[in-house]
């Protein structure tokens, strides 16, 4: 009688995310996305100097080691492109948002829920600062899409009035 040992995967834990700092090793991130890969290691700290945009990240547990991360920063869109349409009753011409910008997650995580733990940790992160800076909602622009499903399943709104992949999530 042959026995096989069953292993067992260690669940990866990971860290909350935080802000980017230069401490982090960013050299293994692969999306699979170009454009976000690039963005991550050349151009996110320097956004971020600038106050462009601030990059939140999360790491494998106790090391620098980022597997995942995204963008917020401000904008402002026109009444007639605010979501719901109840909600540019009596409003400015102008309604200030957050940009849920740049998002990606390391292919050996993609499918385990951690995108969306990004764009829950985004959303909250948004609506706490919308408390003391205003801010009406939070838009994205999905790269392509199969992300809209996802940004779907986080309750954003297709923006058609914005541009035919724009996606909010309405604060009000």
């Amino acid at each position: 009688m042959s026995t096989e040992i069953a292993e067992q995967a260690v669940p990866l834990e990971l860290s909350a995310p935080v802000k980017l700092n230069e401490t982090h090793d960013l050299d293994a991130f692969d999306c699979g996305e170009d454009s976000i890969n690039e963005y991550l290691k050349k151009k996110a700290i320097k956004a971020q100097i600038a106050k462009t945009a601030t990059v939140f990240v999360v790491c494998i547990k106790d090391t620098g080691t980022v597997v995942g991360y995204y963008t917020l920063s401000n904008g402002m869109i026109m009444r007639a492109n605010v979501v719901p349409k109840k909600a540019q009753r009596n409003s400015p011409d102008q309604h200030p948002i957050t940009i849920l910008g740049r998002m990606g997650v390391c292919k050996t995580l993609q499918g385990t829920g951690l995108s969306l733990d990004l764009i829950q940790d985004a959303v909250l992160r948004a609506l706490t600062a919308s408390e003391d800076v205003a801010s009406t909602a939070l838009v994205v622009h999905p790269l392509n899409d199969r992300l809209v499903g996802l940004y779907e399943k986080a309750g954003f709104l297709r923006s058609p009035q914005l541009s035919s992949i724009t996606m909010m999530l309405p604060f009000i």
